[in-house]
């Protein structure tokens, strides 16, 4: 079970997430976002970053994300708009995820036809609520997939149980504040996920 811990803004974040077990940290270039940074911070982030770093963009233009990859090159980038399948085809030098926000059966097609390497079934992005995990067990028959969306060390069992995912992608259940992680809950969800990994084998696609 893979672990993503996103929303990090500060370099002690990203190697306390990394210490704690982490396989993915994310970090958010999204304005808009209570968890959002600078260019110059991410590029910061990711350069002390122990594992693999996750860029986080909603409707960038394209040639202006392919320069930042090309300048900060992360592992993936994960978009969080209405990027279509051209678009996310076209980046280069990197993974591409996708977030879905899952409320209808128009979603779930939507997220099983577009063209990434994962798929982030989300509520909507930074809220701690939940996504329908109905509708995400359905998305990860079909798809490798993060599960997102209200995930903290005392629900992740049954999220885990009820969606069977590839991975969990967790921000506010590990926060004492937005943008800033709370050491305890990282390493209580972290040794949670790690009991499950060491009692069940991994999904295969």
């Amino acid at each position: 079970m893979l672990l993503k811990i996103c929303g990090i803004s500060h370099v002690d974040d990203a190697i306390a997430a990394a210490q704690a077990g982490a396989d993915f940290i994310g970090v958010i270039l999204v304005p808009s976002s209570k968890r959002h940074v600078s260019l110059e911070q991410a590029e910061r982030i990711f350069a002390m970053s122990p594992v693999r770093n996750v860029l986080v963009t909603r409707d960038m233009p394209l040639a202006e994300l392919q320069c930042i990859i090309d300048r900060l090159h992360p592992h993936a980038v994960q978009l969080h708009g209405g990027e279509s399948a051209d678009y996310a085809t076209a980046i280069r030098h990197t993974n591409v995820w996708k977030a879905f926000n899952l409320n209808s059966p128009f979603d779930l097609n939507a997220a099983t036809a577009f063209p990434a390497e994962f798929i982030v079934a989300d509520s909507g992005g930074g809220t701690g609520t939940p996504c329908d995990w109905q509708m995400a067990a359905a998305l990860a028959r079909r798809r490798k997939i993060l599960l997102a969306g209200g995930i903290d060390a005392k629900n992740v069992q049954e999220a885990i149980d009820a969606v069977q995912p590839d991975g969990i992608d967790v921000s506010s259940g590990v926060e004492s504040a937005p943008g800033i992680k709370a050491p305890i809950k990282l390493k209580n969800l972290a040794e949670a996920i790690s009991r499950m990994n060491s009692q069940k084998p991994q999904r295969q696609h």
